[in-house]
């Protein structure tokens, strides 16, 4: 019953941390914080001052206020907002150790490597005509990448999407196929699990992907 079952014990290799309690916003504490400004509060709060300039002056993004470039400020503004007001612990530990150290620049390669990528094959080798000959191939290729766990390789679609090089029905199944890393605690608890959950993504965005190919889009 219930009670055998909340008894078991759970048998696991993943390392579990204690929950911390973090006051993000300690009254009385910001200003001392800044006073004793560290490096990485600085470095983040300078490069974030220096991104919403470049949005507000019009030097980064869109030309044009739209959609996309308010989404940006208000998030910018936002992270400038925790930097500034966040105790050290979770300043240093989390935004500068995790965020900043470790997903930005892996971010950033993939996102150049993304956009080098499309040049090279719809300017340069021409391929544009090629990807809309076949796109059901494309959308076999875009769906098992997915299988990938990470969520770099999926910008390669989200880019040539942007250009108009394959259709929503190929960026649609490479969203469902894809989890990101989220599911490498998965993996690294249960290869069988993480098979059987990526088969049914893939089989889900395949069969997503075929019936909006099907439909025009």
């Amino acid at each position: 019953g219930e009670k055998a079952y909340m008894s078991r014990e759970c048998s696991q290799a993943l390392e579990f941390h204690e929950l911390e309690e973090c006051n993000c916003f300690p009254k009385g504490k910001i200003i001392a914080q800044w006073a004793h400004c560290s490096l990485a509060r600085a470095v983040l709060a300078v490069t974030l001052i220096i991104f919403v300039f470049g949005l507000v002056s019009g030097r980064i993004g869109p030309p044009s206020w739209n959609w996309i470039k308010i989404t940006v400020l208000l998030v910018s503004s936002a992270a400038l907002f925790i930097v500034s007001t966040v105790p050290e612990h979770f300043l240093e530990k989390h935004l500068w150790e995790h965020v900043a150290k470790v997903h930005v620049p892996r971010i950033f390669f993939w996102t150049f490597g993304a956009i080098v990528l499309m040049r090279l094959l719809v300017d340069h080798l021409h391929l544009a005509d090629w990807l809309q000959q076949n796109q059901l191939v494309v959308l076999v290729v875009a769906a098992v990448v997915g299988i990938i766990p990470e969520s770099g390789p999926h910008l390669l679609f989200v880019t040539l999407f942007s250009k108009q090089a394959i259709p929503f029905s190929i960026l649609l199944a490479s969203s469902i196929v894809q989890d990101g890393h989220g599911m490498l605690p998965l993996l690294a608890e249960s290869r069988r699990d993480f098979v059987k959950i990526k088969a049914i993504n893939l089989a889900v965005g395949l069969l997503a992907g075929l019936l909006g190919y099907l439909s025009g889009w």
